[in-house]
């Protein structure tokens, strides 16, 4: 797939360290960024003058509760919506399809993006192409309830559907949330982590014209993180994930 068509679902993707500028900034540099083209050059050259050599660490509001690890269950029905949004993407002129995702009562896990997606007739191809990429969210929710052994690298796209596990997941979705578990917290959190990191290597690059390291696929990456991240507590729901760096 081609990663310039792949801005993330529902967000505004633009790569600024969010982190480096103050709270009440932010909106307004957010906005500037994004539709005052004079304003990229002036927020590039800021940006360069940080001269940040490390990812700046992850800042939780007081008022923010901790984060925690997403029980079985839940994980578990995001795994079903993801295949089912993945099957709209590419198995929608397929009855069984949608007889799986009536007989399983797919709606009712969905979320508020997906559940407008999969209610498109005839979406845009730009939708088709980024919906599909969760795909590799799917990858990283896979790997934390132990479906999936070793986690792959971050430039390698993975065919969910190729996964012995998955065929086993779609053809008996009730047997496979009866036995749904999860990695260990530490594990979990530790690999998230390195995703954050990775993440940050990629923006890094992007913003000051640096070479894309070649083990890192930004979309990959960006998918990744989204997964894991959800899995291990951040964002209110799926479709508001925090991907800052």
């Amino acid at each position: 797939m081609d990663v310039s068509d792949h801005p993330p679902i529902g967000k505004d993707y633009t790569i600024i360290h969010y982190s480096a500028m103050k709270p009440g900034n932010i909106g307004l540099l957010r906005f500037l960024y994004s539709h005052e083209r004079h304003t990229h050059t002036i927020m590039l050259n800021w940006l360069k003058s940080l001269n940040r050599k490390n990812p700046a660490p992850r800042i939780q509001e007081d008022s923010e509760p901790t984060q925690k690890v997403r029980k079985p269950e839940e994980v578990g029905e995001r795994i079903l919506a993801l295949l089912a949004v993945l099957g709209k993407v590419f198995k929608e002129k397929d009855s069984t399809f949608w007889a799986w995702y009536d007989r399983n009562s797919i709606e009712n896990i969905l979320s508020e993006e997906e559940k407008a997606f999969i209610h498109t007739d005839k979406p845009k191809k730009k939708e088709l192409i980024n919906f599909s990429w969760r795909m590799e969210a799917l990858v990283s929710l896979l790997w934390g309830v132990k479906l999936i052994e070793e986690f792959p690298p971050l430039n390698e796209e993975i065919d969910v559907y190729s996964l012995e596990a998955v065929l086993k997941i779609i053809n008996d979705p009730l047997g496979f949330m009866a036995t749904v578990s999860l990695r260990s917290d530490a594990e979990l959190q530790d690999k998230e982590m390195d995703l954050y990191n990775y993440h940050w290597q990629v923006r890094d690059a992007q913003i000051f014209g640096k070479r894309m390291p070649a083990e890192l696929n930004p979309s990959v990456v960006y998918e990744r993180r989204y997964g894991l991240s959800w899995l291990v507590g951040w964002g209110e729901d799926w479709d508001e994930v925090p991907t800052d760096t």
